[in-house]
């Protein structure tokens, strides 16, 4: 699959240069290209894109208030800069980014930056089956550890409507405490409990449920990704659920502890 590459720069001569030599760069192509940075991140935020390069004149508040918001898109592309001065590369490396180009561009300098990215990109997916192999292998032994002859489907009784619905346990995805309510989220259906979250996470099997922030208990069965956003911060990512749930940073080393990554 051909590294997707998204250009930017100010002057249409800058577009047609980074152009012309992604050309000749092997399995590379264009998707886009887009004269700001402000642009360039709304583009990320729409299209699919692994790689932006991104030619810059000078680091003003504009630039640094759009590259500083880099780092939140939910899936950010890797970030080569190129420009100019090379007194600019300190600020760069200051967002994080992959690569600083002083120009002027040359192919070959251009194709290291490439291949930067395909080994940054290889790291990664690398590094995230690794992770969904150990969490998988991790629930796979904490469930194995019950015999199907020891297997008792367990119910959490929650009123409402003038009856009161039994909830399986395994068919709870994830509780969340929302001001003064606590809700609770399963495949048909959300409903609202009595409980608070603290009495639910005392009601739940603490072999399946774990409190992942003040205001969520997730079902481990359901989580297929834990994100991580830098600096400490992590998401959950459940089956079943279109929402990301926060891991907090004083629970993300018990949650490591109690799967074994």
């Amino acid at each position: 699959m051909p590294l997707r590459v998204l250009i930017t720069a100010p002057q249409e001569r800058e577009l047609i240069v980074l152009r012309y030599l992604l050309e000749q760069v092997k399995a590379v192509q264009v998707v886009g290209e887009t004269a700001e940075a402000l642009a360039a991140l709304q583009w990320c935020q729409e299209h699919p894109v692994d790689l932006v390069i991104m030619d810059i004149l000078e680091v003003d508040h504009d630039c640094r208030q759009t590259l500083s918001k880099w780092a939140e898109l939910k899936q950010a592309p890797l970030l080569a800069i190129v420009a100019a001065r090379p007194e600019l590369a300190a600020d760069a490396y200051d967002w994080g980014v992959l690569d600083f180009v002083v120009k002027p561009l040359e192919l070959k300098r251009l194709e290291k930056t490439v291949t930067r990215a395909r080994e940054r990109l290889h790291e990664q997916e690398r590094m995230q089956e690794l992770v969904e192999n150990k969490l998988r292998e991790r629930i796979e032994q904490i469930v194995g550890q019950y015999s199907e002859s020891h297997k008792v489907v367990s119910f959490l009784p929650v009123r409402g409507k003038g009856k009161i619905t039994l909830l399986k346990e395994q068919d709870i995805i994830y509780c969340e405490s929302q001001v003064k309510k606590v809700l609770i989220f399963t495949p048909n259906g959300i409903h609202t409990s009595n409980y608070t979250l603290n009495e639910l996470a005392g009601k739940l099997n603490e072999t399946y449920f774990f409190r992942a922030h003040p205001a969520f208990i997730v079902n481990l069965n359901y989580v297929k990704e834990i994100l991580n956003f830098g600096e400490g911060s992590y998401v959950l990512r459940l089956h079943g659920c279109e929402r990301d749930i926060i891991l907090s940073r004083s629970r993300a080393k018990l949650l490591r502890h109690k799967l074994g990554i």
